[in-house]
């Protein structure tokens, strides 16, 4: 559990849940003042990064239901790095 903690200032993964469009997570990611790095629609989950104290928490209160370090969340995922889908 510990390897899938996030980590401010480093890429993470926000799942949120199945079906989620793309532009309601890229609007969840950018309230919480994220930078959005990719989405994956296939799995609804948005790559992205944030550097200020309660970003994940401001993830969360946009609707994610779980946030995890994003070198993690690719081996859950499958999904490449640098992969747009």
């Amino acid at each position: 559990l510990i390897a899938a903690w996030p980590v401010p200032g480093r890429p993470m993964a926000a799942f949120f849940p199945a079906g989620t469009g793309t532009v309601d997570i890229a609007r969840a990611v950018t309230d919480a003042s994220g930078s959005l790095l990719q989405i994956d629609s296939i799995s609804s989950v948005a790559f992205t990064m944030g550097e200020r104290d309660g970003f994940v928490s401001a993830l969360y209160g946009a609707g994610a239901w779980l946030v995890i370090d994003a070198a993690f969340a690719r081996l859950c995922t499958g999904s490449p790095a640098g992969s747009d889908r």
